[in-house]
């Protein structure tokens, strides 16, 4: 190839790439009219076990658009009487509907838990970007720490997926909650792009916020538990738990889960899940 038509097919190529924003790459929200209804959550086998009672519609405002959450009230039979508050990111995919399995796991433990749609998502107004992201964690963070009736010394930041760069960006440059859980959690928006191949391109150049957990973890300030599946083929774990992990400081415990995926580590583990999240909020928030 003559040079100069090397550089132009190159430019084509960047070009190309420029143009891919981190909604065609990381987002992949759906819409609803109405949430937890019945018939849309089955297929995520979702139990009902959590009271309508405990379960108090919130509605914040993010960027000028209106984002729609849940607070839940814990399991009033359980010994961990509610004093401990958990504020739920879910991942890229779908809205709230497909993560009130993952809400029903922590109520039973007993937890109160704030999940929240992202712009774009479910009901929420806007569209999905990396600065509306991280708005939209802002947003809930500052809800759950000025409720009245939550302990903002037993608040746990929980992020699954891309909801994990909402958690460290929280509890890194916001403000230090009383411990971090990170489950499938990805590095950062460059190793993701090398891993799909587009190129030797940095993060920066098609996201537009600072997507780096591997940068932001050892700054969160507070105890760390981190899962991921070692059969994960989407947030493979030899590039990308090891980046992380290696500059998390202590106190920081691991679950790796060798038969697990990128979805199903509750599912895997079993009676596991619950006795790994109630040892660990026991021993570093609530002793």
């Amino acid at each position: 190839m003559k040079p100069r038509i090397g550089i132009f097919f190159m430019l084509f190529i960047v070009g190309c790439v420029r143009v891919m924003t981190l909604d065609d790459f990381l987002f992949e929200p759906t819409t609803v009219d109405e949430y937890l209804r019945h018939e849309d959550l089955v297929e995520w086998g979702t139990r009902f076990i959590i009271p309508d009672s405990l379960v108090e519609p919130v509605v914040l405002n993010s960027m000028g658009n209106q984002i729609y959450g849940f607070y839940v009230k814990g399991n009033p039979d359980s010994v961990a009487n509610n004093t401990v508050t958990v504020l739920y990111c879910h991942g890229r995919s779908e809205n709230i509907n497909r993560y009130w399995v993952r809400v029903e796991y922590l109520w039973e433990i007993g937890y109160n838990i704030f999940i929240f749609d992202y712009q774009g998502y479910g009901m929420s107004e806007g569209s999905p970007s990396g600065e509306a992201l991280f708005s939209d964690g802002r947003e809930a963070y500052d809800y759950v720490r000025t409720r009245s009736d939550v302990d903002t010394t037993k608040i746990v930041l929980y992020g699954w997926s891309l909801g994990t760069f909402v958690v460290t960006y929280l509890a890194a440059d916001i403000n230090h909650p009383a411990s971090v859980i990170l489950e499938s959690a990805i590095a950062s928006a460059t190793v993701l792009l090398r891993d799909s191949g587009l190129l030797n391109l940095t993060g920066s150049y098609v996201v537009d916020a600072d997507f780096d957990n591997e940068r932001r973890i050892a700054d969160i300030g507070c105890p760390l538990l981190m899962m991921h599946g070692r059969a994960d083929d989407y947030i493979v774990f030899d590039r990308h738990v090891p980046l992380i992990w290696e500059k998390a400081v202590e106190p920081k415990e691991s679950l790796w889960v060798e038969e697990a995926g990128h979805d199903d580590i509750p599912e895997i583990l079993g009676p596991v899940y619950y006795d790994t999240v109630i040892d660990f909020i026991d021993r570093h928030v609530l002793n």
